[in-house]
């Protein structure tokens, strides 16, 4: 058998034992002479296996939308500029502080964003935790992070340090913004107004659609600023790509993102989750978290990994690829309720593997 590969120009690898096969190279135009030779039942491929991540195992939601295919691949969304407007983001954590880029703080007024409540630092984690071998990692590992806080110590904030923060995203050129914070009032014209030209200006906006769903997911609860035309709104899936009952629904439902039992980055020692590899010298800043505010970092991350594989070019003409982005995403999500678009799944699971295609 090993003579007969070799004739047909091919380099033999391995003869095995155990399964009646030889590991070969063979040129491609010897293929169909080969298959045809009743010595041989077939050829297949030899593809690559890889080392099990374990980051990427714990992040389940990470590895659920095919990042992880696209790291290995080479593709961490490298230099993509993400702004969490947020809590703020603990760009001191170990899992963070390679990434982090810069940013501002709109509650004290100062250009260092800390995070206190810890919220910003885990949506922070699942769009841009680093691949360290530690930890978690994020949906674009290698993003260039900024953190944009706009809540306070208790979580709470206003939309006019939410536009301001959009104002700066816009000024420093960033690419993607995740908002996972909102409300379900309508805030008026000045600030729909700040979404929509922060979109025209290039910006992929992605925001949490709210968790004011029910179990039957009736009604249309989808806050703002994710009820904006110019976001994405984000409805959250658990681990067997179910809607959570929290999660809200409606028409403007976009695209649905893991955000149930969610593990990503904390501002502060949650101790619970000893030992490694949640913990570093006994001290452990990682949390589980659940909501659309999870879901949402999801299809932020994605959305600069889209930007970073090169695979979108601007279509319309408008000098950027925002929206053809945001079309990929949406043309490429798993679908999960009905055939199409519908107000409790949007157009389905992002599913980042196949946006970069």
């Amino acid at each position: 058998e090993r003579a007969l590969v070799e004739r047909a120009g091919g380099t033999v690898r391995y003869s095995y034992s155990i399964t009646p096969a030889i590991a070969a190279s063979i040129p491609e135009t010897a293929i169909q002479g080969l298959l045809k030779n009743p010595k041989i039942t077939s050829i297949e491929s030899d593809d690559p296996v890889y080392a099990t991540d374990a980051e990427l195992d714990i992040t389940w939601g990470v590895k659920r939308i095919g990042s992880g295919t696209l790291h290995v691949a080479g593709n961490t969304g490298a230099g993509v500029k993400i702004g969490i407007i947020d809590s703020g983001v603990n760009y001191d954590h170990p899992d963070l502080d390679g990434v982090y880029a810069g940013g501002y703080d709109f509650v004290q007024k100062d250009d260092y964003p800390m995070d206190v409540y810890g919220h910003g630092t885990h949506v922070a984690g699942t769009a841009c935790a680093e691949d360290n071998n530690f930890g978690v990692v994020g949906v674009a590992p290698g993003c260039a992070l900024y953190s944009l806080r706009v809540l306070n110590d208790d979580g709470v904030g206003a939309w006019s340090a939410t536009i301001a923060a959009l104002d700066w995203a816009v000024t420093n050129h960033l690419q993607v913004v995740n908002l996972s914070l909102g409300n379900a009032k309508n805030p008026g014209t000045a600030v729909k107004t700040a979404f929509d030209n922060a979109e025209a200006k290039g910006i992929v906006i992605v925001a949490a659609a709210g968790n004011s769903g029910n179990a039957a997911g009736k009604g249309d609860n989808i806050i703002y600023p994710a009820k904006y035309a110019s976001v994405i709104a984000v409805g959250a899936t658990d681990s067997s790509d179910k809607r959570a009952s929290f999660s809200s629904t409606g028409s403007d439902l976009e695209l649905m993102a893991p955000g149930a039992s969610v593990l990503s980055t904390w501002n502060d020692d949650v101790s619970y989750l000893n030992p490694q590899p949640f913990c570093m010298d006994s001290v452990c800043y990682y949390k589980y978290g659940s909501g659309t505010s999870m879901a949402s970092p999801h299809v932020a991350g994605a959305a600069a990994l889209v930007i970073a594989s090169g695979t979108v070019t601007d279509a319309n003409g408008d000098g950027y690829i925002n929206d053809e982005v945001r079309a990929k995403l949406d043309a490429t999500a798993t679908n999960l309720g009905v055939a199409g678009k519908d107000t409790q799944y949007g157009y389905g699971l992002v599913n980042v593997a196949a946006a970069t295609q």
